[in-house]
């Protein structure tokens, strides 16, 4: 149904107007602003509806400027164009229509053909946005599904190196809210606030899930084996942030130039946590011995929350070490294995940290977990030494 909203307070202007008009919609005529939200709700409850609210120029005045814009307003919610009548000879009530708000004006003397097509192009108009509105929600509902998709496999290919390792999907969950949380909260930091606004944000988040896809290429002898690893091993072990590494960036090559923007971010960043986030503070880590600020922010924040996870996650061979050691040892490591600012935020969070081990716990409970050797490599240099 289509419907003409009409506030008037001229009947001299109210008979002119709609004797000039062809009926193509029902009028509705409101005497105050009252009466037309009312015949609005009443409308607006039966559905599928187009509509155009007119207000004449007698009415204008006698209401108030403020009033009328809060009236176009209240129409534009419910999707109506707004007209205003203004007499002939007072071409000047344009310019204050537009300031008001008004979508178009409808010169007196009022004739049906100029009054016809207005109407139908505003109609057509709003059935045009119609359309593209459920589109775009259908656009959206597709893309929706295609993010979910998109995590799945995403959680799939990080869960396959965990397996091979003897751990569950909670260290991949963990580790990405760790993540999450230390992000948010540095977000308006001023060393980082230029790098974490809300999209890269969830990009951390989905690449936090990556950081071990390179132990699927590390043989089960060495991922697998209870014990400590030798020195000739533990080489081998650290190759798996060059083969995850290798593997996005081999990824971001078969895309060639067809990936969009916010892809290609997403596999820089994943290559970023993949190589990065056995690095250490003071250059003490691997595989290149960055140092500080060379230190890639994801891998940055990633190494804090993987040692924390390790520390404070149970394993098969004992009970967990709990979250007070781990919160001892993340701080202990300030200025050497992890950024300053970022354990500090870490120690700003760190009920949220043994929050999120908890809930995750609760939902899904832990069989085994990191086994003895990859816990090691996770562990600052001085406690190694035991």
């Amino acid at each position: 149904m289509q419907y003409l909203f009409y506030l008037s307070a001229s009947e001299s202007v109210q008979d002119a107007f709609t004797n000039a008009l062809d009926p193509v919609c029902d009028v509705l005529i409101a005497s105050s602003p009252e009466a037309f939200c009312r015949q609005l709700v009443e409308v607006a409850v039966a559905g599928n509806y187009a509509g155009v609210l007119v207000i004449d120029e007698p009415a204008y005045k006698r209401f108030g400027s403020d009033m009328c814009q809060t009236l176009i307003a209240r129409a534009r919610e419910h999707a109506l164009s707004s007209i205003m009548l203004i007499p002939e000879q007072a071409p000047q009530l344009k310019v204050t229509a537009a300031n008001a708000g008004f979508d178009d004006t409808i010169s007196a003397p009022f004739m049906t053909a100029v009054i016809d097509s207005k109407l139908r192009t505003h109609f057509r108009l709003q059935e045009l946005t119609r359309r593209v509105d459920e589109q775009t929600d259908a656009m959206d509902h597709v893309m929706s599904e295609l993010a979910v998709v998109q995590d799945a496999a995403i959680l799939s290919l990080a869960a396959i190196a965990r397996v091979r390792d003897h751990s569950t999907g909670n260290h991949i969950l963990r580790t990405q809210h760790y993540v999450k949380a230390l992000a948010e909260h540095l977000r308006y930091h001023p060393r980082f606030e230029a790098e974490l606004d809300e999209d890269t944000i969830e990009l951390l988040y989905k690449t936090a899930a990556l950081h071990d896809i390179g132990k699927v290429a590390i043989p089960d002898s060495i991922l697998q084996k209870p014990d400590r690893l030798t020195d000739d091993e533990f080489v081998i072990m650290k190759r798996h942030t060059l083969f995850g590494f290798r593997a996005m960036h081999t990824a971001e090559q078969l895309m060639d130039q067809k990936v969009g923007v916010q892809a290609a971010r997403f596999l820089k960043i994943g290559q970023q946590v993949t190589l990065s986030h056995h690095e250490r503070w003071d250059g003490l880590g691997y595989p290149q011995g960055l140092k500080g600020e060379a230190i890639p922010v994801v891998a940055r924040l990633m190494a804090v929350a993987d040692v924390y996870d390790a520390v404070s996650s149970r394993r098969p061979y004992k009970d967990a070490l709990g979250h007070k050691a781990a919160a001892r040892i993340i701080i202990d490591g300030r200025g050497t294995h992890f950024d300053p600012d970022v354990v500090d935020a870490f120690v700003d969070l760190a009920d949220t940290f043994e929050h999120i081990a908890g809930v995750l716990e609760d939902r899904f409970p832990s069989l085994t977990d990191l086994t003895l050797h990859s816990m090691d490599e996770l562990m600052p240099h001085e406690l190694d030494q035991r």
